[in-house]
């Protein structure tokens, strides 16, 4: 319908009839983003980008290229094309982003603010009134899972960045996700683990408030995917998973729709589900994102899926990951995902141990350390775990 409206159109409407123009090219292209139109995207942005007066009118259609660029796995390609807009909104930041002493700097800036307050004092906090830092607060909101996926030394910059903001200008919809993902940066050491616990907390209750909600497929990935699952039973993670896939795709929110759907995977696996039943249901989410033509989280949850059937039994090699005829590695080295690799060295490592290939184990060991991200994850203790046992395995054939 809006791609009709928009056919009705003449060029001078642009001049006499301005902001039904821009809505109805703004809306197309967020349209054509969910649907995964991504051709026809390009083609609507362009169009406002070429006659819009403001950048105010052109923050829309932004938001919408850069979750396409990430949700085609250009996620560096997402990355450098956000930091250009924010620059535009007078947010800079350093060039050196993942210089270890930038990131240490920028995170004990936002530790110490948040240690002079009173958890009450955050969630009692009044909305945001200057409308420039809140599109800054929406397009860090999208670079965070950018930058998680493709370059992952950024995320603890982004996420400070924005509790930074929200303690000093107020809250958004952004906010709960911003300490959830900074939740998950300071959980990185096991004594700080309650810390980031508590983050979490106040992300879950920031999610509820309602004139704050909206991004729950976010907060609870973010909470449970990478906070919760140190503290509560995976188990129970799992079951949020799902529950914020179904509110994800309910919002509009797909690209974290799609993160859940991983994670139920990721946790499924480890947790003591039943394979078969998990295994259809990652094939119906993985169909989903290929309907949707989203390639971010789409090899990863396709990873957890042959994990799954090939423990079931019925493949010929159980320590290969093949998916539709194809090795999922040369799928996720086309892309710019980093995180897709992690998953896919971890889940091979695991099923080489298993069925006794040791030395595919091992092999498989290295490039999962090689590829391990940033933060802590739902995978770490497994991870180190299977380490451990590939060790010993390791050592014992080479005694024998």
């Amino acid at each position: 319908y809006l791609l009709q409206a928009i056919g009705l159109l003449e060029e001078s409407d642009w001049i006499h009839h301005y902001d039904l123009t821009l809505q109805l090219y703004s809306s197309a292209a967020e349209a054509c983003f969910v649907l995964g139109k991504f051709d026809v995207l390009n083609e609507l942005s362009r169009e406002v980008i070429q006659n819009a007066v403001s950048l105010k009118d052109k923050i829309r259609v932004y938001f919408s290229l850069t979750s396409s660029l990430s949700s085609q796995g250009k996620m560096c390609d997402a990355i450098d094309f956000g930091l250009g807009v924010l620059e535009q909104l007078g947010e800079t930041f350093p060039s050196n982003l993942d210089d270890d002493e930038v990131i240490s700097d920028y995170v004990v800036r936002t530790s110490t603010m948040l240690a002079e307050l009173d958890v009450e004092d955050v969630l009692k906090k009044e909305m945001i009134q200057d409308e420039s830092e809140m599109f800054v607060m929406q397009l860090l909101g999208n670079m965070v899972v950018h930058s998680y996926a493709g370059r992952p030394r950024l995320c603890p910059v982004v996420s400070s960045r924005m509790v930074q903001l929200t303690l000093t200008h107020g809250v958004c919809r952004e906010s709960a996700f911003a300490f959830a993902i900074f939740g998950s940066v300071v959980s990185r050491s096991p004594e700080d683990i309650m810390q980031g616990y508590a983050l979490g907390k106040i992300a879950l209750s920031l999610v509820k408030r309602p004139d704050t909600k909206g991004h729950l497929s976010r907060v609870y990935a973010a909470v449970y995917g990478l906070i919760n699952c140190f503290v509560e039973p995976l188990q129970a993670c799992e079951e949020s998973h799902k529950y914020a896939y179904e509110a994800g795709l309910c919002t509009g929110d797909v690209e974290f729709a799609n993160a859940n759907a991983l994670l139920v995977g990721c946790a499924g696996t480890q947790s003591g589900s039943d394979l078969q039943s998990l295994a259809n249901q990652l094939s119906l989410y993985s169909g989903k994102m290929k309907e949707m033509n989203t390639k971010t989280f789409l090899t990863p949850t396709q990873v957890y899926e042959c994990f799954a059937r090939n423990l079931v039994g019925g493949t010929d090699d159980p320590t290969e990951l093949i998916y539709g005829g194809n090795d999922l590695l040369s799928d996720m080295l086309e892309t710019q995902n980093k995180n897709a690799l992690s998953h896919y060295y971890f889940a091979r490592m695991i099923l080489a141990y298993i069925f006794g290939r040791y030395e595919l184990a091992t092999e498989m060991a290295d490039q999962c350390r090689k590829a391990a991200p940033m933060m802590r994850n739902q995978r770490l203790v497994n991870e180190i775990f299977y380490l451990a046992l590939i060790a010993l395995a390791s050592a014992d054939e080479e005694a024998k």
